[in-house]
């Protein structure tokens, strides 16, 4: 009776214990199925993750190409804004220089015409102190000297008519003395003071022609050419004046010439 009863219970306690470990078995296989689902999702996440990682290092990789793209940019411009303040120094340099040099310039040209002006001054006194033409209020006659003395004091008072007269008179009565050259230059140069610039060039090709060996002959063919030049005969202007230079060209009126032609004549 005991040993069925020890039987019975050792038999329901191997039933009991195949049923635990059974459950057991059963449970472990739930959990394993579990864990590897998560782990399972674990990757599907990771994947993910790596995904993002990547396209967050792509999105890295173009903002920094474009961000050095930009900082190239910047130092460029610097460079660029350096160079120009470079060169805008350069020029504001140069510039200044310049202003000074055309200031001492300046200021040796004023020194120039405070001398000249002062030069002018005096030369203006000694005119003023120079003793005054005599008058002839009655020629001697037979006397040359007495006669182109009047007729240039004549002149230079402005009595240009009576000067020409007088000077006429001169020519004609003394043809063959050193004066009657220069008697007949000032009756040219006379009618040239009156603006009668044709007939100035009548008389003063008469100093050319008749007293071709005498002194005033440059003079005269310079103011010949100058008063062809006030008729508006400019080609015939620049013909006396070129040849005044070949004629002449160590006289001072060859100089007077020269400048004409240089500038433009």
């Amino acid at each position: 009776m005991f040993s069925k009863r020890w039987s019975g219970l050792l038999g329901f306690v191997l039933v009991l214990t195949l049923s635990i470990s059974a459950l057991a078995e059963d449970k472990k296989e739930a959990q394993i199925l579990e864990l590897k689902q998560t782990v399972d999702e674990l990757k599907a996440e990771l994947i993910v993750l790596q995904r993002q990682v990547r396209t967050m290092q792509e999105s890295m990789d173009r903002n920094s190409g474009q961000l050095n793209t930009l900082i190239t940019q910047i130092v460029d411009n610097v460079n660029a804004i350096r160079q120009g303040q470079s060169r805008v120094a350069e020029g504001a340099m140069s510039a200044v220089n310049e202003v000074n040099g055309l200031g001492e310039r300046l200021s040796a040209t004023n020194q120039r015409i405070d001398k000249l002006s002062e030069q002018l001054a005096d030369l203006k006194k000694t005119v003023e102190n120079l003793p005054k033409l005599p008058t002839f209020t009655q020629i001697t006659p037979g006397n040359p000297d007495q006669l182109f003395a009047a007729a240039y004091g004549d002149y230079s008072r402005g009595n240009y008519d009576l000067a020409i007269s007088e000077f006429r008179q001169y020519v004609e009565t003394y043809p063959s003395s050193e004066m009657a050259d220069n008697a007949q230059y000032w009756i040219g140069e006379t009618l040239f003071a009156k603006g009668r610039f044709a007939e100035a060039v009548t008389e003063f090709d008469k100093v050319i022609t008749i007293f071709a060996k005498g002194d005033k002959v440059p003079a005269a063919r310079f103011k010949k050419a100058l008063a062809l030049s006030e008729l508006g005969q400019s080609d015939l202007a620049r013909a006396e004046f070129q040849a005044l230079l070949k004629l002449y060209p160590k006289s001072n009126e060859a100089v007077l010439a020269k400048q004409r032609l240089d500038g433009g004549q």
